[in-house]
């Protein structure tokens, strides 16, 4: 077996930190190669995310104003959150579309998944599209600050203008944005 179709195998593992949102390790590992790194800091997130690009019968999409004290912003993003314990993605957009929005949703289907952090988590994004049905609820004000609906156009203003730095929303809606133009084109 060539070196690169190994994977790298863990020798030792400290955990430094724990709690019910990530765990932080201290690992030895070694590389496919030998080379050995004596300390290599693994977050470990329990549950992945999701982020729902939810569409209404004229094509707009529900964006979140959240914010956020990581980074001292308050942006737009897609509804997303924790997938629960016992939850898929599918029930946890559900959730997160009706907790985030409002309305109730339907039509989900998983759109990708992806580690945006690979190179130091386990930390898993998965990015699921619906419809918008009714209006049942509103907002949580302690998570959301505004719910808004945006055409295709002004959400490429949003992200030609830079209004728009989570990387779970951001790859969402650019899935979106290819699925729209793709529909588009074919049609033509």
């Amino acid at each position: 077996m060539r070196d690169e179709e190994r994977l790298p195998e863990r020798l030792d593992r400290e955990t430094i930190f724990e709690s019910e949102y990530l765990t932080l390790h201290l690992d030895r590992v070694r590389q496919p190669n030998g080379y050995i790194i004596e300390r290599f800091h693994y977050v470990e997130y329990p549950h992945p995310a999701v982020g729902v690009v939810v569409e209404n019968e004229k094509g707009q999409v529900a964006l979140c104003r959240v914010p956020r004290y990581t980074s001292m912003t308050c942006e737009w993003s897609v509804p997303a959150g924790g997938v629960e314990k016992g939850e898929d993605a599918l029930s946890a957009a559900r959730r997160e579309v009706w907790e985030e929005t409002g309305f109730e949703s339907f039509d989900h289907h998983l759109v990708y998944t992806y580690f945006p952090q690979m190179g130091s988590s386990n930390k898993l994004f998965q990015v699921v599209f619906c419809r918008a049905g009714e209006c049942t609820g509103s907002f949580d004000p302690n998570e959301i600050s505004e719910v808004a609906w945006f055409s295709r156009a002004e959400v490429e203003g949003i992200i030609a203008r830079g209004e728009m730095s989570d990387g779970l929303g951001l790859t969402a809606l650019l899935f979106w944005l290819r699925t729209a133009e793709h529909a588009a084109n074919s049609s033509s």
